[in-house]
């Protein structure tokens, strides 16, 4: 998916909370009963509407909470979203997110964006 976004130029039309956005199983689902996702089903969180669930690859669920955290601190800073976005990256590739620069100049055009990004 990181790939596509920088393959095709959307780094500054995807918001980065994106990234870290977990697949919803909410009651009524499909997936709720589908034969593969029945062994990584939890408890139904009843705040969030959808059931927990883990990644059969525990690094998956890692990763994906090492993004989330690294989106709302960047978030938090008001950090350039492609900077962010290439943090990312460099996390996914199991790299050091601190290492991460961006190659876009920093006075490009960019895409207007909302005023609160933790949408879903």
């Amino acid at each position: 998916m990181l790939d596509f976004v920088e393959e095709h130029g959307l780094i500054d039309h995807v918001d980065p909370v994106q990234y870290s956005i977990r697949l919803l199983v909410p009651p009524g689902s499909y997936l709720m009963e589908h034969p593969a996702l029945l062994p990584h089903r939890g408890e139904l969180n009843q705040s969030s509407f959808s059931y927990r669930w883990t990644h059969p690859d525990p690094d998956m669920d890692r990763l994906q909470q090492e993004v989330a955290a690294l989106v709302e601190r960047s978030t938090q800073a008001e950090e350039d979203a492609a900077l962010t976005f290439y943090r990312v990256k460099a996390l996914a590739e199991e790299r050091r997110p601190e290492d991460a620069f961006s190659p876009l100049p920093r006075d490009r055009v960019r895409a207007p964006r909302l005023s609160e990004p933790w949408f879903c």
